[in-house]
Parts: structure tokens; C-alpha cells; sequence
């Protein structure tokens, strides 16, 4: 998860809207688990948000084709 909004309750405790904040950092244990967020929402940084306090926002992402290395079209 790279992007998420904060659960109606804590949007209320930390005085934040309805917006979506980045994530800035994440604890890892050893299986491979998220435990807790760091994320900045605007100029408000919120440290130590379990992942059921988030919403994870759907990250729209594009690919290109990949190009074969003998196509003619293909500049150097």
C-alpha cells in the first residue's frame, strides 16, 4: 500500500479530512507482516496507525508493452 485514508474516527482525532495520505514508512516482521504505518496526510505526519485504522486507496498504475530488440521501429 502506498496511498490510504484514515478510518472516520481517527479523521476526527487528528483533526484530518477526508484525504488520502502517503505512506512514509512501515514496520516488517520476520513473516513478512505489516504491524504499524507511519503516513503524512497534507503537513500532518501520524505515526504508529495499525492497518486496520487504513483504508488502502487503489493506486492506478500504467504499463507499456515491452519492445522486442529487433523492431524496426525502435530508435537507438
Amino acid at each position: 500500500m502506498k496511498e490510504g485514508r484514515l478510518s472516520s474516527a481517527l479523521q476526527e482525532r487528528y483533526g484530518i479530512g477526508n484525504v488520502v495520505g502517503k505512506v512514509l514508512w512501515h514496520s516488517l516482521n520476520e513473516s513478512g507482516a505489516i504491524g504499524v504505518y507511519d503516513m503524512k496526510f497534507g503537513d500532518t505526519i501520524v505515526r504508529n496507525l495499525l492497518a486496520e485504522d487504513i483504508k488502502p486507496e487503489v493506486v492506478k498504475e500504467h504499463k507499456h508493452a515491452a519492445r522486442r530488440e529487433d523492431d524496426a521501429q525502435r530508435t537507438k
